[in-house]
């Protein structure tokens, strides 16, 4: 079925996809048209900024070098700015100054964590520093930082938003890339979250991009010359793959990106998918998920990791 374009254009700026409306509406009309199974469970507030998505993903456009000028890039964990990422970070060597902000300080990617010695923590620790400070000399960055915040215990106190809010305003980006909000991994979530409360008034350009879950993209980026240049970054960080094998993970999906894009006339090549937002307006669908600042919902708990009880405790705290 084939539209318009001046309809089509009409459509997507009222948040329509007549395709999946029309196949929505015959097989699944409850849902009319937005069927997903990250859908059909979670809170109301979930649903709603996942179907606005879903309408933005209708037409992905393919972003061209370079997409600003000063890039910040907040890495919740040592590896998480390579996987998800590295192509478009390599691409912009030499065309914009490139500052890496880590977040965590990754002691929980040490095997049998519960049990692991405070030496073999802090040996963790300083390795993923290092392996993170390689990555960043590959890149060419302008500036390194570490916030050294413990992993799966991201604080939330008006010092721990400051820290962050002084990091960001010291660097000024026009662009900034994060895991997505709704990606399947807690810290990453509350990075999210503490970026929302910290940096809503800033003037740029965000990039989420995906790691441990899929999103729908608006937009992709063509990374197949540096495919190769990306798997290298990956494998920097040595002290992680031996638990799981990044590379070919961030390898294949970045196929299947490029498949989906119909990059080439075979369908062939690399690609990073990310969700692109003005600042204000990503800010505003992270607090619509998860509270606003000093204030965290109920129905965002889950998403989080917390118990009803935890977010009572921790919203009195802030």
């Amino acid at each position: 079925m084939s539209f318009p374009s001046s309809i089509k254009h009409l459509l997507h700026q009222k948040g329509v996809h007549p395709r999946r409306w029309l196949s929505g509406f015959f097989s699944y009309s409850r849902f009319l048209g937005y069927v997903k199974p990250q859908l059909m469970t979670g809170s109301k507030e979930e649903y709603l900024v996942r179907r606005k998505l879903l309408a933005r993903a209708w037409e992905p456009r393919q972003l061209k070098a370079p997409i600003g000028q000063r890039i910040l890039v907040l890495s919740p964990h040592p590896d998480d700015e390579s996987i998800g990422a590295g192509g478009l970070l390599l691409a912009h060597r030499g065309l914009a100054s490139i500052h890496l902000v880590c977040l965590c300080n990754g002691e929980r990617g040490v095997e049998h964590f519960e049990t692991a010695a405070a030496e073999a923590r802090a040996k963790l620790v300083e390795t993923r520093k290092a392996e993170f400070r390689k990555t960043a000399e590959a890149l060419q960055a302008a500036s390194v930082r570490h916030l050294d915040f413990p992993d799966g215990d991201l604080p939330f106190f008006p010092s721990a938003v400051e820290l962050l809010q002084s990091a960001v305003a010291e660097i000024r980006p026009d662009t900034v890339l994060l895991p997505w909000f709704l990606d399947d991994q807690a810290d990453h979530r509350w990075t999210n979250l503490l970026y929302a409360w910290a940096c809503a008034d800033l003037d740029a350009m965000v990039l989420g991009y995906e790691v441990w879950s899929l999103l729908e993209p608006n937009a992709i980026f063509d990374i197949t010359q540096f495919l190769s240049a990306k798997l290298a970054l990956i494998e920097n960080y040595q002290s992680q793959l031996r638990t799981v094998d990044y590379a070919s993970y961030a390898s294949g999906l970045a196929r299947v990106r490029a498949y989906h894009a119909a990059l080439s006339s075979r369908r062939s090549g690399a690609a990073e998918a990310f969700l692109v937002l003005p600042n204000a307006e990503y800010c505003e669908m992270v607090s619509d998920l998860y509270g606003v600042r000093g204030r965290i919902r109920n129905s965002g708990a889950s998403l989080l990791g917390l118990t009803p009880a935890e977010v009572l405790s921790l919203s009195k705290s802030l």
